[in-house]
Parts: C-alpha cells; sequence; structure tokens
C-alpha cells in the first residue's frame, strides 16, 4: 500500500486482482483508502480521486463533527459495555477492581489515582471481557465455518476495528469492540475468520460473509457510522 497527496487529500493507495475501483473514507479520523486494479495507471486513479474530492471532504468533515467520548473515568461519567451506557462510580479502594453491575460500573482504586492510572484499569478491563467474549464465541465459529486462527491478540487500534494474517493466521481485534454491541463484535469476528477462507474482499468472500451472517451489511454500515473512540 502506497501513500500519495491528491489535491491535499492524504489517500492511501492498494492495488489488488479486481475489475473496478473503489473508494473509501473511514471513521473516526476520515483516513482515506482507494483499492485500484493491478493494472490500472497513475493518473487514472489521480483523476477518479480528484473527482470524488467534494464527496470525500465532506465525509471527513461529518466525522471530524461527530464527538468522540474521552473519558477522565470520574464518577458521573458514562462509559459504554457491550452496547450498553453505563454510570461510573469511583470508589477509594486498597484493592484494584472493576466490577459491572447492570447499568452501574464501579471503579476500585486508591483515593489518589491519576488519571492515568484509572484509564489503564479500564483498559485492562475491556480487555478482559473482550477475552472473555473471544473464548466463549470464536470456537462456535471456528467450528461453524472449519477454519482455526493460530491466536487471537487485543489491542487499541485507532483505525480499525480487526485484521488478520493469513499468512500466520493470527486475528487482531480492537479493544474499543467491548464498547460496542454484540452484534458488532460478532461481526468483526467473522469478518476475520472469513480471511481464513478467502484472503481478499471479493466475491467469493461475501458470499461467505452472506453464508455465515446474512445482515452483516447492515451491522457493518452501523459499526462503521461510529467514531472508534479513544482511551
Amino acid at each position: 500500500m502506497e501513500t500519495w497527496d491528491i489535491n491535499g487529500i492524504e489517500v492511501n493507495v492498494e492495488r489488488k486482482k479486481i475489475k473496478n475501483i473503489h473508494i473509501r473514507v473511514y471513521p473516526p479520523y476520515g483516513n482515506v483508502t482507494v483499492s485500484a486494479p493491478a493494472r490500472m495507471s497513475d493518473e487514472t486513479i489521480i483523476r477518479f480521486v480528484s473527482s470524488k474530492a467534494d464527496w470525500i471532504k465532506k465525509h471527513q468533515e461529518r466525522f471530524q463533527q461527530q464527538e468522540i467520548l474521552i473519558n477522565r473515568y470520574l464518577s458521573g461519567e458514562e462509559i459504554n459495555v457491550w452496547g450498553r451506557k453505563c454510570n461510573l462510580t469511583v470508589l477509594p479502594s486498597e484493592r484494584t477492581d472493576v466490577i459491572c453491575r447492570g447499568d452501574s460500573v464501579f471503579l476500585l482504586i486508591k483515593k489518589d489515582s491519576t488519571f492515568e492510572e484509572r484509564k489503564s484499569v479500564i483498559y485492562q478491563w475491556y480487555k478482559e471481557l473482550m477475552n472473555e467474549k473471544i473464548s466463549n464465541t470464536a470456537g462456535k465459529w471456528e467450528k461453524l465455518m472449519g477454519v482455526k486462527a493460530s491466536g487471537y491478540v487485543i489491542k487499541d487500534m485507532k483505525t480499525k476495528w480487526g485484521t488478520c494474517n493469513t499468512s500466520s493466521k493470527k486475528i487482531c481485534l480492537n479493544v474499543q469492540l467491548a464498547k460496542k454491541d454484540l452484534e458488532c463484535f460478532e461481526y468483526v469476528l467473522v469478518h476475520e475468520l472469513c480471511h481464513l477462507l478467502e484472503a481478499s474482499h471479493n466475491q467469493v468472500f461475501k458470499a461467505y460473509m452472506d453464508m455465515y451472517l446474512p445482515n452483516w451489511k447492515e451491522t457493518k454500515a452501523r459499526l462503521n457510522s461510529q467514531a472508534i473512540g479513544a482511551f
């Protein structure tokens, strides 16, 4: 993948074995990616992107106007847990823990904790939620799809919900998925597992997605309309 500057727009250009050129603007930062046929000339790609400049900027402006929730992890704030908005209460404690009861989340931490310390505890808690969900879900889908990931990694990614290394068969999922509803989590999981059957996003890949998650397009649109967020 190459990064080009086209009329002041930073564009990631990826050449693939496809027939048509496609352009996408991803939330939350408005990253632009162009998928182009392998033999398409640079000039054709530049003309195509230039013709879409107004459309690109419109989408980037919309993402920039979206409010990205940045917590300080203090009592009275709301945090998202599997698609639910939960009220956060910070309780001074000699032990460190996070407890979720219904729509309430309790952060147990020392009285004089810093923002970085509170953030670290919440981040690790979200990772535990993701690990638990993967343990309870991935095996079912792997068996159904006849594939086996070599391992799962959970990271805080700024522009992607998930990735799949088709060589190592290792799947990486964004820890921020623990903030989204379970349909979104399952969509990303199945999407990455489908790459173990088909590496590219071609019609074969989409046929697998249609087979395993018939409503995947609606879930994808809903997920990608939301900002990834920040810790």
